[in-house]
């Protein structure tokens, strides 16, 4: 086979080595896939740690400013709403001018983005502890819904700004430029320990093989993104006083759709 024609990933223990398309996944051995964990993890540190090094005093200090700006609009937000939050109440809140604060940041769009790059990193650090666990696909998967529910319960902010970029992606009037690539990034990234639990299920025969990964998990993706913004708006959560139903928070609407989403797609045999 020419090498042209293969491309290898070693990916959370697994070898996944696609060939026109199709995915072959190998599950390795739990002492060799403990083993890809810590040089993953130790890569990792390695680079975090180079990258400091290379920095000056003056890169540093404006990189903790940066992030104490990123604070003080998570706070302000939290505390006043994402659509009454203000250039002014942010640099108040960072105890900063507001000329420096247009230093980081060119307006308050930014600003979004910079929460949504934040929230979307911290959250694939989550995901990716649990892709690298030793259960089943379908185990996976739950792991992942669970995770998210609980990711944006306790960040809600982080959800909201992350809507605010998919709305200006939706609407194609996202302006292209180093912090939008990295959200771009982090969704694509998010997307794919969907597909590679989806994988490992039909590999490991958790999850039926009836549907394309790659297809199933944009559709979980989208669906789950959907769910939580339905219970996020204040009208449906209002409208279960006079609907006769539970109340209609992140937990139960999230917690049904993965339920219903597991009943459809486990593999019963």
């Amino acid at each position: 086979m020419e090498k042209s024609a293969t491309s290898a990933l070693i990916f959370s223990g697994f070898e996944v080595i696609r060939v026109c398309s199709e995915p072959k996944i190998i599950r390795f051995s739990g002492r060799i896939r403990n083993e890809l964990h810590k040089d993953l993890l130790l890569i990792t540190l390695k680079n975090d740690s180079r990258s400091l090094m290379r920095k000056t005093k003056r890169e540093r200090k404006k990189e903790i400013r940066r992030e104490l700006i990123i604070d003080s609009a998570v706070e302000v937000i939290r505390r006043n709403g994402f659509e009454q939050a203000t250039m002014n109440e942010i640099a108040r809140e960072a105890d900063l001018g507001k000329g420096t604060l247009y230093l980081y940041f060119r307006n308050k769009a930014d600003i979004y983005l910079a929460i949504n790059e934040r929230g979307s990193g911290l959250l694939n650090q989550q995901l990716r502890e649990i892709i690298l666990q030793n259960k089943s696909g379908i185990e996976i998967l739950d792991e992942l819904g669970n995770a998210y529910l609980r990711f944006i319960k306790k960040n809600p902010v982080f959800f909201m700004a992350a809507s605010y970029y998919e709305n200006l992606l939706k609407n194609n009037i996202l302006t292209e430029s180093s912090l939008t690539k990295e959200c771009e990034k982090h969704a694509k990234e998010a997307m794919t320990y969907i597909v590679r639990s989806l994988q490992i299920g039909i590999q490991d025969g958790s999850i039926r093989n009836s549907h394309d990964p790659y297809k199933l998990g944009l559709i979980i993706w989208s669906a789950s993104r959907g769910v939580v913004h339905a219970a996020h708006q204040s009208e449906i959560l209002k409208s279960a006083e006079h609907s006769g139903s539970e109340e209609m928070d992140y937990a139960s609407l999230l917690g049904i759709f993965i339920d219903v989403l597991r009943s459809g797609i486990k593999n019963d045999q």
